[in-house]
């Protein structure tokens, strides 16, 4: 079996954007690879050097900061090149073209095995608008019809939650997924994770 299989079965149980959360720990896990293990691999390094990391990636990556020392050492070479007149091609970042691999296994996957997945469906799992842009027909359509159930829960418990911010509603105890509702109608619209817990 294909481990993505399995951690899809794992992520799809979790409140979101499941494909955001695929996202934003395929990025640290690729950083913590590239600068605690082949930030001195010569092949590796080249790579880095034609295409450096586009903006976001580089917002992510000054973020997490795996080690501050490797960032150095990958900056010092871009600059270095840059020097010499070299421009780096930020389309070829490293990230990117890692992740849009791994996408296309994703897309394949709930392509062809999205009936075994469903089970596995949270009640506050969606996709995003900016992933949803991502699928063509007819896996878009599944997903929006999946997302719309999500999305609709997720509608009740922000109005729950603002319900409990009037004075007569004062003293009612604001349950979990109530209180990440705003969060969640956020990262919907906008994509990607507001923050490392929701709360």
């Amino acid at each position: 079996m294909d481990r993505t299989f399995f951690e899809l079965q794992e992520i799809l149980k979790e409140p979101g954007c499941f494909l955001c959360r695929l996202e934003e720990a395929h990025t640290r896990k690729f950083f913590e690879t590239l600068f605690y293990e082949f930030v001195t691999d010569w092949g590796v390094r080249e790579r880095i050097r034609s295409g450096g990391f586009c903006k976001t990636h580089a917002q992510k990556l000054f973020a997490l900061r795996p080690s501050i020392l490797g960032i150095g050492i990958v900056y010092q070479d871009l600059l270095h090149r840059y020097l010499l007149g070299e421009t780096p091609q930020t389309e070829s970042c490293l990230v990117c073209k890692d992740w849009k691999e791994r996408h296309a296994h994703i897309t394949h996957l709930l392509a062809t095995r999205l009936e075994e997945l469903a089970p596995f469906w949270g009640e506050e799992t969606f996709v995003c608008l900016h992933h949803l842009a991502q699928f063509s027909e007819p896996l878009r359509t599944r997903l929006e019809n999946a997302t719309r159930k999500a999305l609709e829960r997720i509608a009740r418990n922000l109005s729950s939650f603002l319900e409990k911010f009037d004075y007569h509603q004062s003293g009612l105890p604001i349950e979990p997924q109530e209180a990440r509702s705003w969060q969640e109608a956020m990262e919907f619209f906008t994509g990607g994770l507001m923050g490392n817990k929701k709360s």
